[in-house]
């Protein structure tokens, strides 16, 4: 079973995000903090959302 683990690790690092996924996940975070998040879940979630899109933003500015 440690082995199995080790290569589903192994294939979700390999897993590329293209940039049609990121803005999905985007807009579904946005739609997520429009819901009844709040506290350390809510700073969360922002974050991720934060990170996507400023990951998306440098893929255009290099």
């Amino acid at each position: 079973m440690k082995n199995g683990r080790n290569e589903q690790e192994e294939k979700d690092a390999q897993t590329v995000l293209t940039l049609t996924n990121i803005k999905y996940l985007v807009e579904g975070l946005d739609i997520l903090l429009q819901t009844n998040v709040d506290g350390e879940k809510r700073m969360m979630v922002i974050d991720l959302r934060d990170r996507l899109t400023a990951y998306i933003n440098t893929m255009f500015s290099d």
